[in-house]
This record gives structure tokens, sequence and C-alpha cells, in this order.
């Protein structure tokens, strides 16, 4: 049966003139609409500091819909708007969430049931007030069914996230509280720990004495999309390792169980026996890069450092790649390497597992490899060889590929994580700990990465990555499958 939300509720996003409510918040509630996953009684409440009443805000969300939804049908679009109402305010302004919470007595007026979700698209500096706010209001009051969605990252290094965990636990019980990273929610990725699951097969062919190293790739041909607000004081690295990587590299190594309930758990054991390949120089480890003015997808378009609201000297990184290593026993050896970047040729998501050769094949031969691609022209592909017709022991690539396409009850991420909530399930959530180790293991990384000493290579937009990336990973023997 398509999961859908049981009763009515009350969603309060802060931050709701923001990017990300725009881009991926409002396009996910509507899609549930759509889909008639809602109840007929619910409401959604945006509450930011920009000066807008109710009808300037459901035409800032109408226009989000039309833009991000191909398939949005008017009349449900009509219906849905009717569900939609803004409060402007400081998030300091204990008034405004006091207006709020009368507000929100007016609305649930003879809800039977209801549940209450609030969600941070805002920056943790806030998190600390908002959450006071929320209590003392009584918006918050522990007797109503009550989830506090928080997007990542949270914190921007290991102390700063034990300020927002800390803060975030003073006001909430620790079951009410959902870390998002909305790559948990893509059903491409999720699929990655059912892949391995259902086909023993493949499961057999993931193992060290058979593979000879694993690339995790993130790449994404936008740029910063006119958020240099945030992405200055972030950067690739913070953005794109601490969690979608880690999670992408936990769902691949992590081991398998039939207990989906034990999810959380396997996935924070699989973080733990991640660690930094030992040397005498971090720059064997890590490299990074920023891109420059090129051309992506036939248009120009400028270098990081002429985007609006960036520094001209910035060295905010917007290309990574890293080396870890795990202690699973069944990866014991293999070397990982991850990478993300901006503004490269394409954007693609896969992981590549180049196998081992164990002998000499002969001419025209290459090492067998497995792409399981998740974003992009996704799929599954197998390279294998096959002899070319002649006495001579010479071969060319066969290759076995399917398209890895959603069949079923497919919903975007944001639309799927928010009634994974509604239902109070966390296994598609990060917990604390998750978050602690991942910080805990990449806080030296990212300490050398802010060194001015350290290099940042630049790249054009447009191309695969900076092409010392190539030596960088020469010295270990190798070079990439892919881009």
């Amino acid at each position: 049966m398509p999961l859908s939300a049981p009763s009515p509720f009350s969603f309060m996003l802060f931050g709701a003139s923001g990017h990300l409510a725009q881009l991926k918040l409002y396009p996910a509630l509507f899609t549930l609409a759509y889909k008639r996953r809602l109840p007929e009684q619910y409401n959604i409440v945006g509450f930011a500091r920009s000066k807008m009443d109710d009808d300037s805000f459901r035409k800032l969300v109408a226009q989000s819909i039309r833009e991000h939804v191909p398939e949005a049908n008017e009349s449900v679009l009509k219906e849905f708007l009717t569900h939609v109402y803004y409060r402007q305010g400081q998030y300091t302004a204990a008034t405004a969430f006091k207006a709020l919470h009368r507000q929100l007595q007016t609305l649930e007026s003879g809800w039977k049931k209801k549940c209450r979700l609030v969600y941070f698209s805002v920056p943790p500096n806030v998190f600390s007030t908002i959450s006071q706010n929320l209590r003392k209001s009584r918006i918050y009051t522990g007797d109503i069914p009550f989830c506090c969605i928080v997007e990542k990252p949270v914190g921007s290094d290991f102390k700063s996230f034990e300020r927002v965990k800390a803060q975030l636990l003073k006001c909430f019980a620790a079951e009410e509280i959902y870390l998002l990273d909305h790559y948990l929610g893509k059903e491409a990725v999720r699929n990655l720990y059912y892949l391995r699951y259902a086909n023993p097969v493949l499961e057999r062919l993931l193992k060290h004495t058979l593979i000879h190293h694993v690339e995790i790739t993130v790449a994404e041909s936008v740029g910063i999309e006119q958020r240099a607000g945030y992405f200055e004081h972030t950067g690739t690295f913070r953005d794109m390792f601490q969690s979608h990587l880690m999670m992408i590299m936990a769902l691949l190594t992590m081991h398998l169980h039939e207990d989906t309930n034990t999810l959380r758990e396997r996935r924070l054991n699989a973080l733990k026996q991640l660690y930094l390949p030992p040397t005498t120089s971090m720059d064997d480890v890590v490299v990074q890069g920023q891109y420059t003015q090129g051309t992506v997808d036939g248009k120009e378009v400028p270098g990081y450092r002429e985007e609006n609201g960036v520094a001209p000297k910035s060295r905010t990184n917007t290309y990574a790649a890293l080396r870890l290593l795990t202690r699973m026993s069944r990866w014991a050896g293999v070397p990982f390497y991850l990478r993300s970047g901006k503004r490269l040729e394409k954007k693609d998501t896969r992981i590549s597992i180049r196998f081992q050769e164990l002998h000499p094949v002969g001419k025209g031969s290459a090492p067998n490899q497995l792409h399981i691609i998740l974003f992009g022209e996704a799929g599954m592909r197998l390279e294998l060889q096959t002899k070319l017709g002649g006495p001579e022991p010479a071969f060319r690539p066969l290759v076995l590929s399917d398209p890895l396409v959603c069949v079923g009850d497919c919903l975007p991420e944001h639309s799927f994580l928010l009634l994974e909530a509604i239902h109070s399930r966390q296994q598609w959530f990060l917990s604390f700990e998750e978050v602690q180790t991942a910080w805990r293991l990449l806080d030296p990384v990212q300490t050398h990465l802010g060194k001015k000493r350290t290099p940042l290579y630049t790249y054009a937009a447009g191309s695969r990555s900076p092409e010392e990336t190539d030596a960088w990973l020469a010295k270990d023997g190798t070079s990439w499958m892919y881009l």
C-alpha cells in the first residue's frame, strides 16, 4: 500500500523564502498532494524574515512548483494553496512565535488528532533561538506528536556539531529530532543496500580478494546557484563529503541483515570502521580544486571567484577527492577514492569498482569493472572481455548493462522523508552518532584543506576535474575509471 499521511498535521517551515524551500520542499509537498498522499486537513505555514502576506507567499510557492514539477496540475495546485499560509517575523522575536501559536490554534480547530512538524531550513546559529521560542510559545509542548527536521550539514565541524546537538536536546526529546540527509531519501541511494541484499552473486563479488579499488563519484554541472552566502563558508568538502558521500560508502560497505530496523546501527558501525590512510603528508590523502571560467552545456559560465557574493581571493574548494580505507574484513586493504565537484563536464553519481587482474590476459584487454550508476544515465554496467576472432589471444570489451529506473511507488527524496517523519520512522534519517562519527573522521582533513599552504588547484568549468588529480591517483599506481 502506498505510504501516505494518516492524520491531520501542521508543517512549519523556518527559512520559508530560501533556496532550499523553493527548490525542494514546496515541490515535494505538492507532489504528495498530487499523488493523494495527504489527508484532507493539513496546514503548511512558512515563517521567515522576508516581508510577505499569505497571497504573495502563495505566489512564491506556486512559482516554485510550476518550475520544478513538470506534471503540476493547476486544479490540484489551486486546492493545495488553500492549505498554505505565511508568518513574517524575526527568529528572535517571541511575539512572532506567540502569533504563530494563535494562528495554529485557529487552523487546527476541530482536529481530533494531529501532528506538528517543524523544518529548519536556516543556518545552525539560529537553531537554538527557534527551538527555545517554540517551547516558550507552546507550539511545542511535548504532549502532541512532534518532529523537528534539521537539514544537513549539522554544524561545520565536530565542535560546532556538539553545540547544535546540545541545543536541540535541551528543547526536544531525541526521538523527536530528525537529521535529514536528502540522499538517504533518494530511491537510487537506498537501492544500493537492497541491490546487495537481493543479489547474492553481486555480494560475493564485493570482496577485497577480488577488488583493486573503488571510486565513488558525485559530479555536478551546476555552480553555486546564487548561494554564495552558504557556500563560501561550507565548500564542496563540507557540503558533500561529511554526509552524502559518507552515507553512500556506509550503504556499500555495511553488514547486511534482514532486519531493516537496525539500518542506522549498521550504517554507524560501517562509518566507525573508516580511517584515513597512514601518511607523512595529508596531500597524499586529499586534493582540492576550484573552478574557473569555462563552458558548460555550450554556455559560457563565470569562474567561482566571479560568482556574485564570492570573495575575489576566495580559497573555498568546489572540488575535492579523498582516499579512505575501512577495517571491515571483506573490504580490508581496498582503497576507496571519493570525489565530488561543481561545474564539471556533466551531472553523474556512480560507484565504480575495478577488479583485480589475477594474470596477464592478452592484447586489447582491460580490467573488469562494475559501475553502479545512481544518477545521470542511471543503471548498472558490467565490463567484461571477449576474444576477437583469429588465432591470437586478442580481446575487445563485452559490456552488460541495464537501466536502474524506479518502478512502483516512486517519490522525490524530500516527499519520501517527510512521510517517514510523519510516521515517526527514523531509519532513513541520520542519527547523532553517525554525524558525530563523520565529523570526527573528516575534521583533520578539513583543517588541512583550510590552511593557506595547502594547494588549491584550478579547473576550467565544463572540464572533468583538476588535472593534478590524475597525478595524485597515479601515485597509487592506478587511474580513474570514469571522468
